[in-house]
């Protein structure tokens, strides 16, 4: 009795050690991520091999544990036991929040099925009839019946796990804390320094380029979804709806205070970025002001933010220097804590879903292309931002990188980075608001006889503009599906379909999350590039584009300054001439 309590609370509660196999793949894993490191220090290779070697690393570990165990089919694994699933004609349905009909009472399905855990998947689950009750509630009519099967010592996989995640917290967390400093700092930065302008105009460009990115991508992926018809056998007519999914809808007007910061404190110490970005250029216009009266105190403290973001900086390099042992981490537990096997019955919607991000990202090449960038110097860069979204599955927490990357190496002038990069990771996400969107509203169309009963193209034009509008509140954070869902089939007028759609996206979410993430940093980083070559605001020594490329996008908007400053003037003479003439007349009167 003893020994078993010292087992569960010290080696499995506090260690998270309980089991010889836990103990070994801990130390399998840990002693490869050791020689990995003295590897990386004794032999100096470029930082895009570190990464892609710590990749395939990873990758090739979580396969060999995923074999180990069987490469399991069902929510006990990718859930730790918190959900209960049923395989429903083939698809993958989380039943937890559904009710059984028992006489007068209704009966949660996770009460009776229980939720020991990863120690239980659910072979197989005979349903009566569905239906919806008088209070909304989802519900199924007569018998339920499972076979559950129990996996002796999967427990040491979870423990695996706790651990490898260590590392991979780390880093995020220390990207993550530097997150708000650079924002807030950046923006100061720029609307504080004298003389800046056009602040405006570039907002407005990144508004718009990164919704137009959201609407093409939403255009393909749902096209490639309805021709390749991916909903087909879903009948989600036949499965329940079990409620509106309206917990994370929002109204715009909602959306666009809810970017006004209510609180100083409150706002530096949250993870949305626009409240800080309209924070900090308060902050910094506030400053242009109080610089007239007070110009050498404004001095010393524009000298305090650049050293300010020296330091944020220097803290930022030295979490990078992990970053390959964390990539290891990051694709490891990426395949280790989901159930590879579930995917089989839901692979084409994952697969259109990859297929998006690949065409999206070479429609974004393309667009430079004609835009006079050199893409492949382009790349050279972008492929950075891109592994780490990949690797952290969260755009604040690449945020650092694709700003170090924009203004370091490719040498886009800091107004343009320090604006359009942090507005691109809450606003306009081409993958996980265009891309994400399209495959939903595409599996639905075409899994559902009652929707399908609707004008495709009026469906199409609907969801597009549900897709542009839900765009301006998507958080670049880990776990969109949840969002993305409710907003989307909401506003198209399909709320009651939120569960079982999301019981397929959800299924999917972490895989199809990396390749998500990585797109959007990416758009952020088109943007960018897009409206520094508009704008010809690169600095000396880019290779993106040639310095003359450079001087006649400068030329251009000199000229057009001259013109606006000569019908200025021309505006004021004619003025002053009709206030003599009036002043003439009045005279002689």
């Amino acid at each position: 009795m003893l020994l078993s309590s010292f087992k569960e609370t010290f080696l499995q509660n506090f260690l998270s050690i309980s089991t010889w196999q836990s103990l070994l793949a801990i130390l399998l894993f840990f002693g490869l991520m050791g020689g990995f490191w003295y590897g990386l220090k004794q032999i100096k290779i470029k930082f895009v091999y570190r990464i892609l070697i710590g990749m395939s690393i990873g990758l090739i570990f979580g396969v060999i544990i995923q074999a180990i165990i069987g490469f399991p089919g069902g929510s006990w694994f990718a859930h730790s036991g918190n959900s209960a699933w049923a395989s429903v004609d083939g698809t993958w349905i989380d039943i937890s929040g559904y009710y059984i009909q028992s006489g007068e009472a209704y009966v949660k399905i996770s009460s009776i099925i229980g939720t020991d855990g990863y120690e239980q998947i659910i072979k197989n689950l005979s349903l009566g009839n569905i239906f919806i009750d008088s209070n909304g509630k989802a519900a199924f009519e007569g018998a339920i019946t499972f076979v559950p099967d129990v996996k002796s010592g999967i427990l040491w996989v979870e423990e695996f796990n706790t651990w490898a995640t260590m590392l991979k917290q780390i880093f995020i967390n220390g990207i993550l804390l530097i997150t708000i400093p650079v924002v807030f700092i950046a923006i100061f930065r720029v609307v504080a320094k004298p003389g800046t302008s056009g602040l405006g105009r570039i907002s407005g460009k990144a508004i718009a380029i990164l919704l137009i990115n959201v609407a093409i991508a939403f255009t393909i992926t749902f096209w490639i979804g309805y021709f390749l018809n991916i909903g087909k056998g879903l009948n989600f007519d036949q499965q329940i709806a079990g409620g509106s999914g309206r917990t994370d809808a929002k109204a715009l007007p909602d959306i666009i205070w809810g970017y006004i910061p209510s609180n100083f404190v409150a706002t530096l110490s949250a993870t949305a970025i626009i409240p800080v970005i309209v924070l900090a250029a308060l902050i910094g216009y506030a400053t242009t002001f109080v610089r007239k009266k007070h110009p050498e105190s404004m001095e010393n403290l524009n000298r305090f933010m650049d050293r300010a973001w020296d330091i944020v900086m220097s803290i930022l390099m030295t979490f990078m220097k992990i970053m390959p042992l964390a990539v290891m981490a990051m694709i490891t537990t990426s395949i280790t804590t989901r159930a590879i096997g579930a995917l089989a019955s839901i692979g084409m919607i994952l697969a259109v879903g990859y297929i998006g991000l690949f065409v999206m990202l070479g429609v974004m090449t393309l667009i430079l292309f004609v835009s006079g960038v050199n893409v492949k110097a382009w790349w050279k860069y972008a492929w950075r931002p891109l592994i780490q979204g990949f690797s952290t599955q969260s755009s604040n927490a690449t945020l650092p990188v694709t700003m170090e990357t924009l203004s370091k190496e490719m040498k886009v002038q800091d107004k343009i980075t320090s604006i359009v990069a942090p507005l691109s990771t809450s606003l306009g996400l081409v993958a996980c608001a265009g891309v994400q969107a399209g495959l939903i509203t595409s599996v639905l169309y075409t899994g559902s006889a009652q929707v399908a009963s609707m004008n495709i193209f009026a469906f199409f034009i609907l969801g597009l503009f549900t897709t542009v509008v839900a765009s301006i509140g998507i958080a670049g954070v880990p776990g969109t599906a949840t969002v993305v869902t409710s907003a989307v089939l909401n506003g198209i007028g399909f709320g009651t379909y939120f569960a079982p759609v999301y019981a397929i996206f959800g299924a999917i979410d972490g895989l199809f999350d990396m390749g998500r993430t990585a797109t959007n940093v990416t758009g952020g980083v088109f943007a960018a590039t897009l409206i520094a070559r508009d704008e010809g605001s690169f600095e000396e020594g880019t290779e993106l584009v040639t310095q003359k490329q450079i001087d006649s996008r400068v030329q251009k908007y000199e000229n057009k300054i001259v013109k606006i400053n000569s019908k200025k003037e021309l505006k004021s003479q004619n003025a002053e001439k009709k206030k003599i003439n009036r002043q003439t007349k009045k005279a002689k009167k």
